[in-house]
């Protein structure tokens, strides 16, 4: 591919402070690129070196040519920018500031023809801004006037768009449909796109690469799915998460959980008995409070083995739709013995997974915690009167709801 931007050792310093920290990587013609990194990391300085508007050690080469050579005329044809805010110092009508994205071609004095009234006219339409183009900026909310600096950014018809967390003020409907146009023009007119998220699971939807900083440095530059995990992520946002694949969108997805617990683990195992996305929240919560976790047995496909699979949760899975086999029992009751505690969810039970419901029956050593369920039985009453006969021994405590269930934890 054609390297539009080559980037050589790049450094930017405040007071000595380096606030970016020796950087080389290219982009290239074509391509989607997302910077991502808490708040701090650099990524709007990074950006701003790259269109040289700060002064930055290292080089900057756009299109084989100095980014230094370059005068702001020539720049603006190539480099279109949407940043996080934009103000200005007078009221200008909506109309005149997307009409601005024309300077780089014209002369002095030069007005605009028909065809620059269409480019105008267009990207207004593009960016729903049109209905609006004869209100004052000055009197649009914040969404609206980022719409605005995006149709004058597409009206400069730039080769890259350099893009500073621009759907920050938008509402959810309108930063998919704004990304998306974006999204389409990358794709159809190949224009180069160079954007800061803070959105990682947008990052992950329309990216081709994604840079990730973190205090200044890049951890990371590669594909999604090679970026979006959580041992990558979570030494940048200091929070546990779970990364799991969506299938509609055919992309890695970011569920954030909580700030990362800063308490030790604790030394008591729990062996899970769920199923069906019943211990999905159970499983993360216990992770959370520090408990070190097993679960058993669950079918391939069950959301709680997905859970299980993202905090490395140890867990005995088998095939779906299919009886457990002989291994798999034993590998589980193995995992039962090994607990110090056995938590039941209010999980169903059918011919497939009663055997681990069997499995607990007879357990007298163990502190066995059930969650109260309705409606779980599926084996003409067989579950339902295991159930209750545990229920009899000293053993087992049945919590009524998981606010009872955790108080016990």
């Amino acid at each position: 591919m054609d390297k539009l931007i080559e980037v050589k050792d790049l450094s930017y310093k405040i007071n000595g402070r380096k606030i970016v920290d020796n950087l080389s990587f290219t982009i290239n013609k074509g391509e989607f690129v997302s910077i991502i990194g808490p708040n701090g990391a650099g990524k709007t300085s990074l950006m701003r070196c790259l269109s040289n508007n700060l002064k930055f050690e290292g080089e900057v080469r756009l299109k084989d040519k100095n980014i230094k050579d370059y005068g702001m005329r020539e720049k603006a044809r190539i480099i279109g920018v949407v940043p996080q805010e934009y103000s200005l110092p007078f009221n200008f009508k909506v109309n005149d500031i997307v009409k601005m994205g024309r300077n780089p071609y014209l002369k002095k004095n030069q007005s605009m023809d028909r065809t620059d009234n269409g480019i105008v006219i267009k990207a207004m339409q593009q960016t729903n801004t049109y209905e609006y183009k004869d209100r004052f900026y000055n009197s649009l909310s914040g969404g609206e006037k980022q719409r605005v600096i995006t149709a004058r950014a597409l009206t400069q018809q730039p080769e890259i768009l350099f893009l500073d967390e621009f759907t920050s003020n938008l509402d959810i409907h309108n930063q998919l449909e704004i990304i998306e146009l974006i999204y389409e023009m990358n794709r159809l007119k190949g224009i180069t796109v160079l954007s800061i998220m803070h959105d990682l699971n947008m990052a992950s939807r329309f990216s081709d690469r994604i840079l990730l900083m973190i205090e200044g440095r890049m951890e990371i530059f590669d594909t999604p799915e090679n970026v979006l995990k959580e041992e990558i992520l979570s030494k940048a946002y200091k929070m546990e998460m779970i990364i799991r694949e969506n299938k509609v969108l055919n992309c890695s997805e970011v569920v954030p959980l909580r700030v990362k617990n800063k308490e030790p683990r604790k030394n008591q195992r729990i062996h899970v008995v769920s199923g069906g996305g019943t211990g999905e929240y159970i499983l993360e919560k216990l992770y959370a409070m520090g408990y070190d976790l097993s679960c058993g047995i669950l079918a391939e496909g069950d959301s709680d083995l997905t859970i299980c699979r993202s905090l490395g949760i140890e867990c005995v899975f088998e095939s779906p739709f299919s009886a457990f086999g002989t291994e798999t029992i034993r590998e589980n009751e193995t995992k039962i013995k090994e607990a110090d505690i056995i938590l039941m969810t209010d999980v169903p039970f059918g011919h497939n997974n009663l055997v681990n419901l069997k499995s607990i029956e007879k357990i007298n050593d163990k502190r066995i915690i059930l969650l109260h369920g309705i409606n779980r039985d599926h084996v003409h009453g067989e579950a339902d009167r295991i159930i209750a006969d545990m229920k009899k021994k000293d053993n087992v405590i049945e919590a009524m709801n998981l606010g009872e269930l955790f108080n016990y934890f």
